[in-house]
């Protein structure tokens, strides 16, 4: 029995509830039910929304199908035209892979007892920390997977025995599902082509920059681009030489200071920009580990181009935290009584040619954990 719905008001009012014994059923405080209801609701609504929008949502889109399939390799071209000559049929060469799935529950293990004495300041705190929880898991799963070279596999994905989900374009001994990307003006390209690539140094350098870009840029992804750092690497960066800095909000500039064109507010997540370096705007996300950078083209808030694409569940069009009763509750003698929180998605790429990773403390890859 799903209770978290952003669109309805099915969390406060459900079949088979009546109005004046919620609104009598108070807690300690005496806050009613009705209001913990409404609480909770709202937390909840606003959560998905976050979720949906800012750095996710020119990140990923969704969908629920659980495979993709994708043009690779290259054409043959036009033919000369002749009087009596009809031209070769010619059709794109394609691949597939699939999209992994899997649910995830967060129990809030309200008892009845707890509910009749607790005090509202308590419930909030426990939504409060139910939400950073939901937080937490999106932001690991999506960074995971923009740090990961290797495929996904296992029926414990939602991927079967055979379906690999797979990385961004990478050499073929590194995944299951070879990829040669798509001819792009005049360039072509093999299954050895990466876009996970380690370098020695344990530095950021320009150079990091504008190999990312030109990675992007050779196959038809122009700028202005996304860059993803840990704030531990936000110092190194801000002092490259072709860095140009984000206006801080209480700090006057003079005219002719150039300055970066990009938003100077936080989001809720903890990611905020610093500036811009190589038509990149660099993101300092908490969360992304150390020495680890992650390069993309963003073309819009939940565009299907964008580089990662999120799988919800079958008739579903987005993922969504609900609250939901505990299959424990039986016939409950309060609604709210071993409430738990649920979602469940999986996260694939979509565009293997839309996303470079770099991580700078070793020639050879690495992949990345992040917290």
């Amino acid at each position: 029995m799903a209770l978290g719905n952003r669109d309805t008001q099915s969390l406060v009012m459900m079949t088979g509830w009546d109005a004046t014994v919620l609104q009598n059923f108070q807690l300690q405080d005496g806050t009613t039910i009705e209001t913990v209801a409404k609480q909770l609701n709202a937390a909840l609504g606003a959560l998905n929304q976050e979720l949906s929008g800012g750095l996710w949502g020119g990140l990923v889109s969704y969908q629920s199908d659980p495979d993709l399939e994708y043009r690779v390799g290259s054409s043959n071209g036009f033919q000369d035209h002749t009087e009596y000559g009809t031209p070769d049929a010619k059709r794109a060469e394609t691949e597939g892979h699939m999209l992994p799935f899997k649910e995830y529950d967060r129990g809030l293990g309200w008892t009845f007892d707890y509910l009749k004495r607790a005090r509202m300041s308590q419930i909030q705190a426990d939504i409060a920390d139910a939400i950073k929880d939901a937080r937490d898991i999106w932001r690991q799963k999506i960074l995971a997977r923009c740090l990961q070279r290797g495929d996904d596999s296992g029926t414990n994905k939602g991927l079967g025995t055979g379906g690999y989900s797979v990385g961004f374009a990478t050499a073929a001994a590194s995944t299951n599902v070879d990829f040669v990307p798509p001819a792009n003006a005049g360039t072509t390209f093999t299954s050895a082509h990466e876009h996970y690539v380690g370098i020695a140094g344990g530095v950021f350098t320009n150079a990091v920059f504008s190999d990312a870009k030109d990675e992007l840029r050779e196959h038809g992804h122009e700028p202005s681009y996304e860059f993803l750092i840990s704030p531990t690497d936000e110092a190194e960066v801000k002092a490259l030489t072709d860095f140009t800095e984000a206006p801080a909000s209480l700090v006057a500039y003079g005219a002719n200071q150039a300055l970066a064109t990009v938003p100077t507010e936080a989001d809720m997540i903890g990611g905020y920009y610093i500036g811009t370096i190589h038509d990149f705007a660099i993101r300092v996300v908490r969360g992304m580990p150390a020495d680890y950078g992650f390069g993309y083209k963003s073309y819009g808030n939940l565009s299907q181009r964008n580089p990662l694409r999120i799988r919800a569940d079958k008739g579903v069009s987005a993922p969504m935290v609900i609250a939901a009763n505990d299959p424990r509750n039986g016939s409950p003698a309060h609604p709210l009584q071993f409430l738990m929180l649920q979602v469940g998605f999986g996260v694939g790429v979509a565009d293997r040619t839309a996303a470079t990773a770099r991580y700078v403390d070793n020639a050879t890859w690495a992949d990345g954990t992040p917290t």
